[in-house]
């Protein structure tokens, strides 16, 4: 598989679902068997990205200039990536961003809990919410091994989300499903 080629697909859907912003939130997909990462470039277009400006990591945390892709500077995010693919070795892929009801939670310090009506209760029960923790740092990752023990998506204190999966596609799936219902429980209950 094409690694920068995949993301930098997978980013403009992102971008193009308004899921991230041109200068807000990354994504990144992990090659089990080589170690490398394969991250979005910070304070880029997602909408615009091609697989030359995918930065590309080693186990090491090393941008790997040398490697297809790689001419982008590694997202500021990069140490929650690679802490939750050390956390989780069943996840290949994570998106980190600010889509606004969600993280309207996470601007509240508040764990988004789904209603066991709710059809997505099957999938989701409880978002956790972490406490803050600077971006850019080792801070920001602090329990989120335990955060996304049962859920894929988990709650950034006063700052974002972030959502995993085994692949982009679900990755992505779970995250637009999980935004959309925020949305629908907001609009329920400021009518």
């Amino acid at each position: 598989m094409d690694y920068a080629q995949h993301l930098a697909e997978f980013a403009n859907i992102l971008e193009q679902k308004r899921l991230v912003t041109g200068l807000e939130g990354n994504a990144s997909v992990i090659d089990r068997e080589t170690g490398l990462t394969y991250i979005t470039p910070s304070g880029r277009m997602k909408l615009l990205l091609q697989p030359d400006d995918i930065a590309v990591v080693n186990a090491a945390g090393e941008q790997v200039e040398e490697q297809v892709g790689g001419s982008g500077r590694r997202s500021s995010e990069y140490f929650l990536h690679e802490a939750i693919y050390q956390a989780r070795p069943d996840v290949n892929a994570v998106i980190h961003c600010h889509c606004p009801y969600l993280t309207a939670y996470a601007i509240r310090y508040e764990d988004f809990i789904v209603p066991e009506n709710c059809s997505l209760h099957v999938v989701f029960q409880r978002f956790v919410c972490l406490p803050y923790g600077k971006n850019g740092t080792h801070e920001i990752h602090r329990g989120i091994d335990k955060a996304l023990e049962h859920s894929p998506i988990c709650l950034l204190g006063g700052h974002g989300v972030v959502c995993v999966a085994a692949n982009m596609e679900s990755c992505i799936g779970l995250l637009e499903a999980a935004e959309g219902f925020a949305k629908t429980l907001f609009l329920a209950n400021h009518r």
